[in-house]
């Protein structure tokens, strides 16, 4: 972490630190290079530097059917706890960044009438303060750089737009033209605004 001095106030500026996962060392590049052109889209102060952290290969939690197609996929929730370990084990203050190409499967129940049922939804990305992980998996890599803008965009605390105004929209893969392929004057305000780098403990909606 690095602070600058911007206009008299202080400006803390911290580094993204990135996991690849199960991604081999030519595709690990081409990951790093999407987080490096979603940086773009951000005022040049909002990060100091984007880092490999480092390569994980992990056993999938389930394997899931897609037409006449069988893949392995991983669980939300523990996929997240794992990229959460990672960090206190290393005592890191950066945002750790969990990405990768395959699936990554989310499910929660809910009372309908007298009983429970579950949903179950893909996630492509969750970012808070401090993790994150972005999923790929079916993006297509034209698209991918504004899917972890998006994400990134929560991490600066910047919230949903229920419209498709820009980047922030909520419903961003749905396919929609943009009022503003990069960030709204107001989200750009609150990206220049030093309180948006304080961390909480908040969580972010999935875009999903």
């Amino acid at each position: 972490m690095t602070s600058i001095f911007r206009g008299g106030s202080r400006l803390f500026v911290y580094s993204i630190e990135i996991l690849t996962i199960n991604a081999d060392a030519e595709k690990g590049k081409t990951l790093i290079g999407t987080i490096e052109s979603a940086k773009d889209y951000f005022p040049s102060e909002a990060w100091d530097d984007i880092r490999l952290l480092g390569e994980l290969q992990l056993d999938h939690h389930l394997t899931i059917s897609s037409g006449t197609e069988d893949m392995g996929a991983f669980l939300f929730r523990k996929l997240l706890k794992k990229i959460k370990e990672i960090k206190k084990s290393q005592a890191l203050t950066n945002l750790v960044l969990g990405v990768t190409d395959d699936p990554v499967i989310a499910m929660h129940y809910y009372l309908h009438g007298k009983n429970f049922k579950k949903a179950v939804y893909v996630v492509h990305d969750y970012v808070n303060e401090k993790i994150g992980l972005i999923s790929f998996f079916r993006i297509e890599e034209s698209f991918s750089s504004k899917v972890v803008a998006h994400g990134l965009g929560h991490h600066k605390r910047l919230q949903h737009h229920v419209e498709p105004i820009d980047l922030m929209y909520s419903e961003l893969l749905k396919p929609v033209t943009l009022q503003i392929e990069g960030f709204c004057d107001a989200c750009v305000r609150k990206l220049t605004d030093t309180h948006s780098v304080i961390n909480s403990d908040s969580q972010k909606r999935p875009c999903d």
